[in-house]
Formats: structure tokens, sequence, C-alpha cells
């Protein structure tokens, strides 16, 4: 058998090696004294026997079975027997993560096993920086297969979940072993792709480790089984080296391992390096799109090359990703080679516009522990943030030669990227071409395959993606991928799923609006798009610090696995509310931040409410916030240009965090959000459309008595004066006055009464006299 054919079906031992832990909690086994001490634990007689007659059933030969049932033999291996011995240290080195933290909780330590709920990884993160947080512990899933539903994914206070346990682990184990049947065990990578995804569909909310009934102990239940189960079975694939196999005997201290972390470089500029001209949405959805599937196709590339499964990719998104493997003689040299050829095909694809930087640190077994892990990774992120002072450090002498591959003859610079050249009977260059065609079918597809030999997206011997609607999946390879799109009932349809922020708006006939349909169908106010940039704030302090002394793989990768989960995913469901659905198109969603643009008033609220959402997310957690940037521009503007005016807006909310900016203004979320309500409360309440010219000089007022921080006392006569001298009813007279200045402090200006204007007169530019009295008659006498 060869080398990846064993790692293969030792990772599909131990992905399955804790199955026992689901069948208990369901109550459906029962374990003999003798199995008990053949196995060491209840669980694990249970992972046995369901196994075993499983594979009998199937026809799997003894060789293989072997294989896959040493994950059983997790805590009680057969002397000598080197695949019983992987599997105990990889479990070894996966369960050495468990939590140090004592629940605070006596209901909980007096719980059944069953009953208990995994807690969310997001109430856990302390970064010191609020002290009173004393919730983070109350927040935990419910069990139910996962779904892109707020219901399934955001996590509940305690009290708000049942105490059907038993019922719920039974429904989730019925599941599973339905689809488990359907594995035909023949091909180990297939078999493999698919089991991993069956098991993060109905594993992902189970909590790995409760209750040891040998050690009288609870654990604290903060990593998901799922989770668990990927890190040991990427582990005990590492282990199947020469160098790893002679030190099995010596256990944790003996093994090694690689931790191998890529970082994408040059993307901001890759992605909207492009001119405003026919096809540019199409073009630049394509570039996205490409840009958030690249971690995935070079670390698929990684692991082909050194023959290890897909499990052992621990994460890819967000322009990095990250990969274990087992240390052996020459993996250095074998790294640093095929970073070289990376290279060599980006630069002579993209000219150096997008590298990668590989960096890898070598860990022992003992490493991974928590208490350990953390002082290792920063040392490898140190060594990648070093390597990209030295990108294309392997191909210097050849850069030239292989960023401009063509002549001058017969070739022009491409009008659309303004950096490759194209044949002058192309339009664009091969790749804008190539993106177009791309971001033209994403909106519709419900597919998405990754192949090493092909696609619609291909880098010519490191990998590619190609995208499919349901009734145009072409025939794929034994080794390519076929995963379903922002859904997870893909057992019947495909290997596993895959999430990706597409939303767009389209026409009837399933065409992609273009920027200027999207503001003329709007009614009223001020024809402009919002672009709108966000992303989470210190997310290298959350990551290197904010699980102190609980640091460990499968933390990590359970942070980055979720924020990825509500960033590429969830952001779909908020945006097909009745509200937003066919006004948002999404450039970028992914890892942890986003760019999406709509009609100014919509992206308003699409931002208010994507905040609001990531707060109950992430367990309304202090260390978790968001800063965003709003840019308004007409809709031809060139979209470089735009991404370029948000950018600069976020970093204007970067100085503040926890806050949005629009025209180089901070608000912190809370008040922006009370600015909303207010816009609305006044627009229904106030002639505003009659009154625009005055609203403008009130305006102008209080920019032209801005002093600092505060407003000069000369603005209290100039406002009076307008306000009577223009408005005659008294009630109306108090509306505008409320909107400006706050009884409750003094009469002082508010915060957000400048933006309020701003987007009073935005809201009502335009309109006719006709138009005026009748919005003003419906809001406020229901006409």
């Amino acid at each position: 058998m060869e080398k990846l054919e064993i790692r293969s079906w030792l990772a599909i031992g131990g992905l399955l090696h804790d199955i026992g832990k689901l069948i208990d909690r369901a109550g459906e086994e029962r374990a003999e004294e003798e199995e008990r001490r053949k196995f060491k634990y209840a669980h694990a007689v249970y992972s046995y026997k369901f196994l075993e007659e499983l594979l009998e059933r199937k026809g799997v030969s003894q060789e293989v079975q072997e294989l896959i049932l040493s994950g059983a033999y997790h805590h009680n291996p057969e002397p000598n027997n080197l695949y019983h011995i992987a599997q105990q240290i990889a479990d070894h080195c996966a369960s050495s993560e468990r939590s140090r933290r004592e629940e605070q909780s006596v209901d909980q330590t007096t719980q059944r096993k069953e009953e208990k709920r995994l807690k969310s990884i997001f109430g856990l993160v302390d970064l010191e920086c609020a002290k009173t947080y004393l919730d983070g512990e109350k927040h935990e899933y419910e069990l139910e297969p996962l779904k892109l539903e707020k219901e399934v994914i955001f996590p509940k206070d305690a009290s708000q979940i049942g105490t059907s346990g038993v019922q719920k682990y039974k429904d989730l184990l019925q599941a599973l072993k339905t689809h488990l049947s359907k594995l035909d065990f023949k091909d180990p990578q297939k078999t493999l792709t698919k089991l991993y995804y069956l098991l993060y569909k109905y594993l992902w909310c189970v909590p790995a480790s409760t209750y040891d009934k040998e050690r009288g102990t609870n654990h604290f239940p903060d990593i998901s089984l799922f989770d668990h189960l990927r890190v040991a079975s990427a582990l005990v694939s590492s282990l199947w080296t020469d160098y790893n196999k002679e030190r099995l005997n010596g256990g944790l201290n003996a093994v090694e391992f690689l931790l191998v972390e890529g970082d994408i470089t040059g993307i901001q500029r890759f992605l909207y390096q492009l001119s405003n001209i026919r096809g540019v949405g199409k073009r630049l959805r394509g570039r996205s799109f490409f840009l958030s599937v690249l971690p995935i196709i070079l670390g698929r590339f990684f692991l082909k090359e050194l023959e290890y499964p897909m499990v052992n990719l621990l994460y890819a998104g967000g322009g990095k990703f990250q990969l274990i493997i087992g240390y052996e003689e020459g993996i250095e040299k074998k790294l640093e080679e095929l970073q070289r050829k990376v290279d060599e095909v980006l630069v002579r694809e993209f000219g150096g516009h997008l590298g990668v930087v590989l960096g890898w640190l070598r860990l022992k077994g003992s490493d991974l522990g928590v208490g350990t892990l953390g002082e290792k990774i920063h040392e490898l992120y140190e060594e990648v943030g070093r390597k990209k002072f030295q990108k294309f450090s392997t191909i210097l002498e050849n850069f030239d030669k292989l960023a401009n591959p063509f002549g001058p003859d017969n070739y022009e610079v491409c009008p659309s990227c303004q950096t490759n050249l194209k044949p002058e009977s192309q339009e664009f260059c091969n790749w804008c071409e190539l993106f177009q065609e791309v971001g033209a079918k994403i909106p519709r597809a419900e597919y998405v395959v990754f192949s090493p030999e092909m696609g619609d997206l291909y880098l010519e011997d490191i990998g590619g993606v190609s995208v499919y609607s349901k009734d145009q999946v072409a025939y794929t390879l034994p080794e390519d991928t076929l995963l379903l799109l922002n859904s997870t009932d893909f057992e019947d349809k495909a290997d596993g799923f895959f999430f990706l922020a597409n939303t767009v708006p389209l026409e009837e006939d399933g065409s992609v609006k273009d920027f200027n349909e999207l503001v003329e169908e709007e009614e009223e106010g001020y024809k402009l798009l919002a672009f709108v940039k966000m992303d989470v704030d210190n997310l290298g302090l959350i990551f290197s610090q904010g699980l102190k002394k609980d640091y460990s793989l499968s933390r990590v990768a359970t942070l980055s696995r979720s924020l990825e989960l509500f960033f590429s995913g969830y952001i779909n469901t908020l945006l097909e509310q009745k509200q937003f659905k066919n006004k948002v198109y999404v450039v970028y969603s992914g890892g942890d931040d986003l760019f999406f643009c709509a009609p100014w008033e919509t992206a308003l609220e699409v931002a208010k409410e994507l905040e609001k959402d990531f707060s109950a997310y992430t367990c309304y957690n202090p260390c978790f916030t968001l800063s965003a940037g709003v840019f308004f521009q007409r809709p031809n503007y060139p979209i470089r240009f735009s991404a370029d005016g948000a950018e600069q807006e976020k970093e204007h909310a970067k100085v503040e965090k926890n806050c949005i900016s629009l025209w180089k203004e901070p608000l912190p979320w809370e008040k922006f959000r009370y600015a909303l309500e207010e816009l609305k409360r006044f627009l229904a309440n106030f002639d505003a459309p009659n009154h625009r010219t005055l609203l403008y000089r009130i305006y102008t007022l209080l920019k032209a008595n801005k002093r600092g921080n505060g407003i000069s006392m000369r603005f209290y006569p100039m406002f009076y004066y307008q306000l009577y001298r223009n408005i005659k009813e008294e009630e109306q007279q108090r509306e505008l006055e409320s909107l400006i200045l706050d009884p409750g402090n003094n009469y002082n200006i508010k915060d957000y009464a400048e933006l309020i204007l701003k987007l009073v007169l935005m809201k009502t530019r335009g309109m006719s006299e006709k138009t005026k009295n009748s919005h003003y008659i419906n809001n406020n006498l229901g006409g």
C-alpha cells in the first residue's frame, strides 16, 4: 500500500475513533466488563463494534479494516502494533488541549453528560479588555445538524436550551448512521472527504468530552467532537513517516510534526486594480472568488505533493492556510522546492502581484499541549512575517523572464487590470477574460469543484476550481472534489459543502443588475451607492493572546472556522431577508472581513444588522468588535477608488475601534443605531421635504461653528433664529430642536446631529412638490 493510501485509511480511523461517544450518549449500547478491559473505555468498545460491523457489511479488506479499526485502540493499544500506538499518540496530542478551566456553575458540574452542551469558543476569549464580562460560559449550542440558519449556528443562553439531550443524540446518531452506511470504503480519498463533511454537519455542536468516569473528573466542554476528531485524524496521518515510525514507542516527546503556514500577499491591490469599463462587476466577482479559494487550491497542492490527505489542511481562508504534517529527513528542502514551484507559477501568471509566503515550525508531540503551543505559534508567525520581506527570493534570478514571457510584438497592456499583457485579438488579458466568465456564473452556481488537473480558473501544475449550476455539473475526475454551495444538504448530491458569500442583485432573467440599475430603483433621495468595508478589531491579538493558557490547535482552528462560517456563510442568510433581498452586491466576504455595496440607505441598514448579529454570534463578548468604513459615490465611479475610499473610512474607525465612520467621522455603533432610528422617526414626523433649505442652513451652521471637538456657543442663537423664523408650528419646532439638541444633557448638540442632517438631505434630494407632500401625508396621516 502506498504512503498516501495508508495515511488516508489511518486518518479515517482517526475521524471515527470516538464515534462511540455519540453512541454512548444516545444510550444505545452497553459494554461488558471484558470488553471494557480490552479497550479501557466504554466509548472505545462502542466505536470498535460499530465500525467492525459496518466494515464487514461493506466487504472491506482485512488490511484496510486493521487500519481503520486501529482508532478504537486509542486508549489501550496492543503491544508493538504501530497503527494502534500512532492512534493513541494522536489522541493524546489532541486530548491534551482539554481546558484547565473549571466550570463555575454547580448545575453544570452535576449535569449528566448527555445533557451538557458545547460552549461557544467566542465566549471564552479574554483580552482583559472588559473584566466585568462574566457571561462567556453561559453561551452554548443546541444539538442540531449544521445549517446556515440563525437559530442553529448562533449560541444561546444556557437557560434557553432544553434538556432533551438523549433524544437529540439519538437523532444525530440515526442520521449519521444512515449516511455512513452509504459510504463504499473503496477510494480512501473520496471516503475521507465525504466522512469529513458528514462529521462536520452532525458533530460540530457535540462536546468532545464532558466527563471521565475512571478519573472522576468533569471536562470543560468547549471543543466540539468534530474538531477533536479532525485534529486527531491529521495528527495520526502525520505520524506515518519513517522518522516517526521509529520513534512511536517513545511517546509524545519522541515524535515530531511540522506546522506549516501559508500567507498570500498582494490581495488588496490585486482585487481592486480594475478599470471601471464594461463588465467590471463580473470581473471583480471572479477575482474575489479566485482569492477566496486560492488558499484551498494552494493547501491542497502542498498536501498532494507531500502525500497527505485533505484532513491535514487545518484551515484555509482569509488569505491564509495552515496544515500539519509529520517530520522526516529532508522535508524542509522539499518545502523549499514546492515554494519555488508556486513562486514560478504565480509570477508567470500574475507578474508578481500575487505571492505566497511559506513558513514552518518543527514541534514535538508534547509541544501541542495547552500552555506550550501558544509560544511556538508566535515563533511561526514571526518567521512568516520575516519571510514577507523576502518574497520571491527563490526565483529572483529569473523573475523578469517569468513576469514578462511575451515580446513587445502583437501584445498590449490589458485595459481592465492594466498590468497583464493581452493579445491584440482579445479585449482583455486571459485572466480578466476568465474572471469575467466565472463572475457571470457565480450568482447561479450551486456547486464548486476543486481539481488538481483542471478548472475554470486553473494554475498550471498547481490546481484549479470550477463552478456549476445544478444542471451543468460536468464529469469530474476521481481525484476531484465536488462541493455543494451554501447548503449542508449534500449527502446525496456531492462530496461535501462549501460556503461562499455570493449574494448579488439579479434581474428576472437571472442576469446581474449593474450599479446604475441598483440606484435607479430607489424611489426617493440621492441616487448614490454606499461602499462598505468591515473587519474584526484586534484579530491578531485575539488569536495570539485571547485563548491564554487554553491555546491549542483545535481552538485556533475552531475560532477560524467559526469566523469563516459567519462571514462566508451566514451573511448570505442575512441578505436573503426581505428588506435586503436583491439590493446588495457582496464584493468580498470571508475570513474576518467583508466589502459590499448597495443603495446608500440599504447599505447603512445592512451594516447595522451585521454588527448586531456579529455581536450576538460572538456571545456579546466585548473582545469581539467590528470597525466599518462607508464611502458614498455615484454608481459609475471606478470601483478601485470606491474601495480605497471605504478603506480610508475604515481606518478612521480603527482609530477608535468598535465604530463606523462616515465622512471621516467615527461613530460608536450604539450611537449609529440610535441615529438611524432617529432618522426614521424624524422623517415620519417632520415635513423635511418642504424644509430642505432650512435643514441645509442648519447643517452649514454646524460645520461653520466647529471648534476642535466641540461647537462654538455662537451656534445656539443662530440656530434658534433660523428655527423660529422658518417654522411656525410649535410641534414641528420641537421635532427639529430634539433632532439637534439633547434636552437630557443640558441641550448640548448631539454627537450624530450633523450625520442625521446629511442623511435627511440625501433622502429628500430631488423630490417634486407632489412627492414631498405625499411623503409627509403618508407618514403622518396613513394615506
